[in-house]
Parts: structure tokens; C-alpha cells; sequence
């Protein structure tokens, strides 16, 4: 074979290995889209379904490795996110996102320490992340850490967490105030002065002495040529002032704020389920449409979901509560998960309400 023959052959097996490449690389990114629009939409288990196969494509694939387990952490695989986010790491090293995973995957484990050393670098790696602060603040609540965990919602509120500022005001009595604090501010600005006379140092005083921090002004100093004579007096009073907190403006408090209440809606959706919703006043709010729902279960118990509702009445939140349910199965888990994201309220006066929905089934 020629020169020219064997050169132009080898390019055209580059030209074809690139293209193929190049296909490769776009159904991947297709394949994950569609990933990303069924995890961001509730339906964890077709998500997962859909990173398998990007990740046995190529598991460094931007970040199908973790959106997967963030998945099976949504459906309660508690170790199959931990595997996720430790294979994560191996990858990729340690992220701000590998950390919180592996934090919330290990905690509900029952690893404790664990999840709190995680999730706690990964705030020291992202601190502006408020998903990251109500996640510990969580952790802490539940572990009865009831400081901790306010300084975390408080710190996530700050960072524009609405349901963190609820929770700061039903839970630790905390209102948002109009600017975050910060360091000290200059007596002179933080409010009203104080007067207060105290008495001073009853012991001898040299006049021509100076004492600590005391300067001689520039002006001329008369010489004294009477000798100094030491006399034990009661000097006048000094004047002392303190600082008091400037109580004649109250902290901004946001009306727009739901209080946790006891009321419950519960109704029926047949013989075999019943549903129940509680929390910042949802048990009062309507529902304007109740999504079908058929579940078939062999077993009695309930499935729980922590939901957040919108101003328009649009659940923005679903994620299952393990502590809560009787039931964990993936499949039930996934479809009442998908089923109160499908709930639609009527329009509310709070920007942000989050309680929770109980499916409660019975088999006989």
C-alpha cells in the first residue's frame, strides 16, 4: 500500500472514531436531560432509570452520580446515595454537593456523627448554600439540639430561606430584622446612652503622676513650686455611661408568615386510602384539585410526605419522611411522592406553607 493510500485511510478512521464520539456524546447529554426533567419533576424512580444509562456510558458524566442518589435518597435507598456519593468522591474528589449527600445518606442510616461531620463540610465548602443549613438544622432538631438548630435556619433564612424563616419564628421565637447581624456597630449607633454615676477609686491620688493611657496636653504646664503634698480625699464621682438596646424601633415581623396550628383535612380517596394534611395552617387551606390516585398495597400503614405549597397553591415540595412512615417501599414512596406534587391549592395569602400529607392505607 502506498503512502498516500495509508495516510488517507487513517484519516477516515479518525474522521469516523470522532464522529461516532460525537454521537456518543449527544445521546449521552439527551439521555441526561431527560434524567434532569424527571428528577426535578418527582418521578425518582424513572430518573434513576435514566442515569443508569448515562452513568454506564460515563460515570463522570456531570453530576449523574449524585442526582442519582439524591434520587434514591428521595425514595428512601439510603445506602444505595451513600454508595453514590462515595463513588462520587473517588471520582471527582470531595464537593460541597458529595459531602451533604453522603451527610443526609449517612444520618439516616443512623451514623449520626457521620452525617453531621459531612454535612458540616459541606457548608464549610459552600456557606451559601441554605439547602445545606436546613438540612443540618434538621438534624439537630430531631436530635433535640434545639440552639444549633436555630442558629442553622437562622442562618438559612438569611440566605433567602422563606421556610426557614417560618421555622426560626414558630420554633426559636427569631424574627427576621431588617439587616443580618453583624459585627459590633459603634455605641454612638446602636441606641440610647445611659448615664450612670458610680463611685470611683477611693485611694490616694499622686497629681503628678500619669496613669495608664494618660497624655500631657500640648498647652504649657505651670510649674508648681509649692511642694506636692499627698491628701487621701473623696474625689467627685465619675460619670460612666452604658449602652442600651434601642428599643423604640421593634424588629421587622413579616405577617406573611404561617403559624404551626393542630388542624387536619382528612378525606378519603377510597376504601383503602385515606389522605391527611397538617402544618402552618395547610389543614385550613382548600384544595382546588385532587390528582388521581390508585395505590395497591398488601400491607397496612402510612407514607409520609413533607410538602411545601406556594402563594398560587403549586406544591414546590415533596420529599418522603422516613421518621414518620410506617412504609418505606420504593414503589409507594415513588407514587406518593409523584401524587402530592399533583395536589393543586387554592390561592393563599403566605408565599410559602410547608407541612406534611399523610397517605394512610388500609388493606382490609
Amino acid at each position: 500500500m502506498k503512502i498516500p493510500t495509508l495516510l488517507a485511510v487513517v484519516s477516515f478512521m479518525i474522521i469516523c472514531l470522532t464522529a461516532n464520539a460525537q454521537v456518543l456524546d449527544e445521546e449521552t447529554g439527551f439521555i441526561y436531560v431527560k434524567a434532569e426533567y424527571l428528577y426535578e419533576t418527582g418521578r425518582f424512580e424513572e430518573a434513576i432509570t435514566q442515569y443508569n444509562h448515562v452513568i454506564t456510558k460515563d460515570p463522570k458524566y456531570k453530576e449523574a452520580l449524585l442526582h442519582r442518589g439524591h434520587a434514591k435518597f428521595a425514595l428512601a435507598a439510603y445506602k444505595g446515595a451513600k454508595i453514590d456519593a462515595m463513588q462520587a468522591i473517588d471520582l471527582k474528589g470531595i464537593t460541597a454537593e458529595s459531602a451533604a449527600l453522603l451527610g443526609r445518606a449517612t444520618y439516616a442510616m443512623g451514623e449520626r456523627n457521620s452525617g453531621f461531620n459531612n454535612m458540616s463540610a459541606a457548608i464549610e465548602l459552600d456557606k451559601k448554600n441554605q439547602s445545606y443549613y436546613e438540612w443540618r438544622a434538621e438534624m439537630y432538631e430531631q436530635t433535640d439540639q434545639k440552639l444549633k438548630a436555630c442558629q442553622d435556619y437562622e442562618a438559612a433564612m438569611y440566605l433567602g430561606s422563606v421556610m426557614a424563616e417560618t421555622k426560626v419564628k414558630n420554633l426559636c421565637g427569631i424574627t427576621k430584622t431588617r439587616q443580618q447581624p453583624s459585627t459590633q456597630q459603634p455605641a454612638s449607633q446602636q441606641g440610647e446612652v445611659i448615664k450612670r454615676t458610680e463611685p470611683a477609686n477611693t485611694q490616694p491620688v499622686d497629681n503628678n503622676r500619669l496613669e495608664e493611657n494618660e497624655v500631657l496636653s500640648d498647652g504649657t504646664r505651670e510649674e508648681n513650686t509649692q511642694p506636692t503634698q499627698q491628701t487621701q480625699t473623696t474625689p467627685a464621682p465619675v460619670d460612666t455611661t452604658v449602652v442600651k438596646k434601642d428599643d423604640s424601633e421593634p424588629p421587622v415581623f413579616d405577617e406573611n408568615l404561617p403559624k404551626n396550628d393542630g388542624t387536619v383535612n382528612t378525606f378519603e380517596i377510597d376504601e383503602e386510602l385515606s389522605i391527611s394534611i397538617s402544618g402552618q395552617e395547610l389543614g385550613k387551606r382548600k384544595i382546588k384539585e385532587t390528582p388521581s390516585i390508585l395505590i395497591l398495597a398488601d400491607e397496612n400503614g402510612k407514607v409520609t410526605i413533607d410538602i411545601c405549597v406556594n402563594k398560587e397553591g403549586t406544591v414546590t415540595k415533596a420529599e418522603f419522611n422516613g421518621s414518620m412512615s410506617t412504609i418505606a417501599k420504593k414503589s409507594l414512596v415513588s407514587l406518593a411522592i409523584r401524587k402530592a406534587r399533583e395536589f393543586e391549592f387554592e390561592t393563599g395569602k403566605y408565599d410559602l406553607q410547608c407541612g406534611i400529607m399523610v397517605f394512610n392505607i388500609k388493606t382490609n
